[in-house]
C-alpha cells in the first residue's frame, strides 16, 4: 500500500524530468549537417510543427507533473492525450532516440495500471487564471523561440541580427509574419516561420483551454453565512478568542449538516487551510472536521489548521489522527487581575503617565455608537496610517474595517487636543471578552500611545463587564523565555538568535516583549497537520494566506 500511494509522486516526478528534457533537447540541440538532410525529405509544414509540438508537451508535462503529484483526475486525463501527442510527433523526429519513444509508452501504460490513484477532482479556478495563463504561455514560448533561433539556427542567419531583430522576428513569428531576420534558405526561413506560428498558436491554446474549463468556483463567505456565524458564536460561552474572524469574507465555510457547526478555511497552494477552532456546538465539531476531510479528499488538498487553541487541537488530533504543532502563543488579559501597581508593571505606568503629561487622552466606544462623521473619518485614517502597506492577515484578524455589519466591535482612540492619533479596534468574543484586529496610529506619534490605548481598553472593560481582552500572537514566545534563563543551552540561544535576526525585518521577538509588559495570561496555539513530510508546504501556504512572515497579527507599531 506504501509503494502504491507513492505512484503519482513517481510518476508526476518522471513527467517533469521528461519535459525539461523535451524542451532543453529541442531548443538547445544546434540541427546538425546530417539531421538537416534526413529532415530534407519531409514537409516543412509536417517537421517544424511536429517540432514545436515536441516543445509544447514538453512545457505541457512539467505543468501536468504537479497535477498527477497531487492525483489529479484531469492531469491523468491531460497526461495521456499529451504523452500520446509526443509519442505521435517523435515518430516525425528522427533525430530522436527510438528509446524515448518506449519512455513515453511506458509511461502510458503505468497511467493506465494506476490509473485509480488518480481520483481528485480540479481545483476550483479564479476568473483571472486565463490571463495569467496567457501571460505565462507567452513568456516561456517567447523563450523558447529565442532559443530556438540562437542555438538550432544562427549558422543560417544573413549578417549579424540584433536582439532588437531576434526579439520581433519572434513575436512576429507568433502571428504568422515574417521577421527582419534573413536566412540563407528558403527552406530555414519557412522551417523557421512554421515553428514560431505553431508556438504562437499554443500560446492562444492555453488560456482558450482554461477558459472553457468547467470547473465551479470555490464558494466564499456569503452575508447569510456570515449571519449564521455570527449567531453561533455569540451564544457559545466557550467560543474560540478567534472566533469572529471566521467571517472573513475571502473564507469559505464547511458546515456540519444541520449548520450547527462549521470550520472556516481557505485553499491556498492545494493546502486547505482552516484558521482557528471549529465554531458552534462543540458535539457536532467531529461532524464538520468529517466533513472538511472529505472535501479535501475529493479534492486532494492537504489539511491543516492554523492557530488552533488546546481545546481545537485536542479534537483534531483525537478525531482525525492529525499532529499538533506549537507555533506561538497568543496574549490574553485577564481584566479583574490587571494592575498597573507593582514592579513588573513600571514600564507600563512610566509610559502612560509620561504620554498623558504630555496632552494625550483616550476613549472607548462601541463602533455602532459613534457619530456617523467620525466613522467615516476613522475608515480613512485606517487606510491612511498603513502608509502603503497592504492589509495582512488571515486566521487573526479580519479583511475589513467599520462596517456596519460589525456593529458590536469596540474601539479606542487616542487623541491629542482635537486630533485622532492612534486606534484599537476589536471584534466580539462570545459575550465577555474581546480580541484584538487593528492597532494602528499615526506616524512620528509619540511613545506609549499603544500602552495608553491598552490601559484604557481594559478600564472601559472593568465598567463593562468584560473579562477577556485578546491581544496579538507572540510567535515563539516559548523559545524567547527558554532562552532568557540562565539553564538556556547552546541549541536555545542559537534559535533565539536566528529568530532576532528575522526580527530585524519583521515583529517577532519585539511583539513579543511588547505583549509580556502587560502579563497577560498565554494560551498556546497550534500549526495542526497530517504527517511530518507535509510542514514545509503547508507552512508555505500558511505564510500566503496571511500576507505576512513573521508575527501573523501584528498591526502594532514599534515603540
Amino acid at each position: 500500500m506504501k509503494i502504491k500511494s507513492s505512484i503519482p509522486l513517481i510518476l508526476g516526478r518522471i513527467a517533469y524530468l521528461a519535459g525539461l528534457f523535451n524542451i532543453f533537447s529541442n531548443s538547445l540541440h544546434h540541427a546538425s549537417a546530417r539531421i538537416s538532410k534526413l529532415t530534407s525529405y519531409l514537409p516543412v509544414f509536417i517537421h517544424s510543427t511536429a517540432f514545436a509540438t515536441q516543445t509544447f508537451t514538453g512545457v505541457a508535462m512539467i505543468i501536468l507533473g504537479r497535477g498527477l503529484i497531487r492525483r489529479k483526475r484531469r492531469a491523468w486525463v491531460l497526461s495521456l492525450i499529451i504523452f500520446s501527442i509526443n509519442m505521435a510527433s517523435d515518430l516525425f523526429r528522427i533525430s530522436r532516440h527510438p528509446a524515448q519513444l518506449i519512455i513515453a509508452g511506458l509511461f502510458i501504460l503505468m497511467l493506465v495500471i494506476f490509473r485509480k490513484e488518480f481520483y481528485a477532482v480540479s481545483d476550483p479556478q479564479t476568473k483571472w487564471l486565463p490571463l495569467v495563463g496567457f501571460l505565462l504561455a507567452f513568456l516561456v514560448m517567447f523563450s523558447i523561440g529565442v532559443l530556438v533561433l540562437l542555438n538550432r539556427h544562427r549558422d543560417s542567419f544573413v549578417g549579424n541580427p540584433s536582439a532588437w531583430n531576434i526579439v520581433v522576428t519572434v513575436v512576429e513569428g507568433f502571428i504568422g509574419i515574417s521577421g527582419p531576420i534573413e536566412f540563407i534558405s528558403q527552406r530555414t526561413s519557412d522551417y523557421v516561420e512554421t515553428t514560431l506560428a505553431a508556438l504562437g498558436f499554443f500560446i492562444l491554446l492555453v488560456p482558450l483551454a482554461l477558459y472553457f474549463r468547467r470547473v465551479k468556483p470555490l464558494t466564499k463567505m456569503s452575508d447569510e453565512d456570515i449571519e449564521i456565524v455570527r449567531k453561533l458564536i455569540r451564544h457559545d460561552t466557550d467560543q474560540d478568542s478567534l472566533g469572529y474572524f471566521a467571517t472573513r469574507r475571502d473564507k469559505s465555510v464547511m458546515w456540519a449538516a444541520n449548520k450547527k457547526a462549521g470550520i472556516a478555511y481557505r485553499v491556498q497552494g492545494g493546502v486547505m487551510l482552516a484558521s482557528g477552532d471549529p465554531f458552534g456546538e462543540y458535539s457536532l465539531w467531529p461532524d464538520a472536521i468529517d466533513a472538511f476531510l472529505e472535501e479535501a479528499k475529493r479534492y486532494a488538498w492537504t489539511p491543516a489548521v492554523m492557530g488552533a487553541s488546546d481545546r481545537g487541537g485536542e479534537v483534531w488530533v483525537e478525531h482525525a489522527g492529525m499532529t499538533a504543532f506549537d507555533i506561538g502563543d497568543e496574549a490574553i488579559i485577564k481584566v479583574k487581575d490587571f494592575t498597573l501597581e507593582g514592579r513588573s508593571m513600571a514600564n507600563v505606568r512610566q509610559m502612560v503617565n509620561r504620554i498623558k503629561r504630555k496632552g494625550y487622552s483616550a476613549y472607548t466606544t462601541k463602533w455602532s455608537d459613534l457619530d456617523p462623521k467620525i466613522r467615516v473619518e476613522l475608515r480613512g485614517l485606517a487606510k491612511k496610517w498603513r502608509y502603503g502597506t497592504p492589509e495582512r492577515g488571515f486566521s487573526m484578524s479580519m479583511d475589513r474595517f467599520g462596517e456596519d455589519i460589525d456593529g458590536d466591535a469596540i474601539i479606542t482612540i487616542a487623541t491629542l487636543g482635537d486630533e485622532m492619533k492612534g486606534l484599537l479596534y476589536f471584534v466580539p468574543w462570545a459575550d465577555d471578552g474581546i480580541s484584538l484586529d487593528r492597532m494602528q496610529r499615526e506616524r512620528g506619534t509619540d511613545p506609549g500611545v499603544n500602552e495608553l490605548l491598552i490601559v484604557q481598553t481594559v478600564e472601559w472593560a472593568r465598567e463593562n463587564q468584560i473579562s477577556d481582552i485578546s491581544l496579538n500572537f507572540a510567535a515563539f514566545r516559548s523559545l524567547f523565555e527558554r532562552a532568557d534563563k540562565i539553564s538556556a543551552g547552546p541549541v536555545t540561544r542559537g534559535s533565539r538568535n536566528l529568530i532576532r535576526f528575522f526580527s530585524n525585518f519583521f515583529q517577532v521577538e519585539s511583539l513579543y516583549r511588547f505583549n509580556a509588559k502587560f502579563d497577560p495570561e498565554w494560551q498556546t496555539r497550534y500549526l495542526v497537520y497530517p504527517k511530518t513530510t507535509d510542514i514545509a508546504k503547508i507552512g508555505w501556504a500558511a505564510i500566503k494566506a496571511e500576507q505576512f512572515i513573521g508575527s501573523f497579527r501584528s498591526h502594532a507599531v514599534k515603540e
